[in-house]
């Protein structure tokens, strides 16, 4: 250590700038990481939304919803949510499609990260 503080020749400073290089990769690359989960999260959200608005509108049982009833027909909702997914890219996403409080819920997971939807069925004008 003596040695490295009496240095004549510029070594200290070459270690110096080593060590701040490695620290400025180790920076960078939690940036990236960060940023990349943010970018993933924001679009699992739109999808989740995307998957919400379009079960609310086309993915519930016609002869329920006729007589005023909210009924999710799984099938149909599974087919909307699985072909939103496909076409965005996303093919290992766990999900599910709920109706809770007459609201339809949709919750995925991809690679850890979770997102939910939420849209609002509209009312069958007579």
């Amino acid at each position: 250590m003596r040695r490295l503080l009496n240095d004549k020749r510029g070594e200290a400073m070459f270690l110096a700038l080593l060590f701040l290089m490695f620290v400025a990769v180790l920076f960078l690359q939690g940036t990236y990481q960060i940023s990349t989960a943010v970018a993933r999260r924001s679009q699992l959200a739109r999808l989740c939304d995307e998957v919400a608005v379009n079960v609310s509108v086309a993915g519930l049982d016609r002869q329920e919803r006729a007589q005023g009833r909210h009924v999710i027909d799984q099938y149909l909702a599974r087919a909307i949510a699985t072909q939103t997914f496909v076409r965005a890219g996303i093919e290992a996403v766990d999900f599910t499609i709920e109706l809770i409080n007459g609201e339809v819920v949709v919750r995925a997971t991809v690679d850890g990260i979770v997102s939910t939807g939420v849209a609002t069925p509209r009312k069958l004008q007579n």
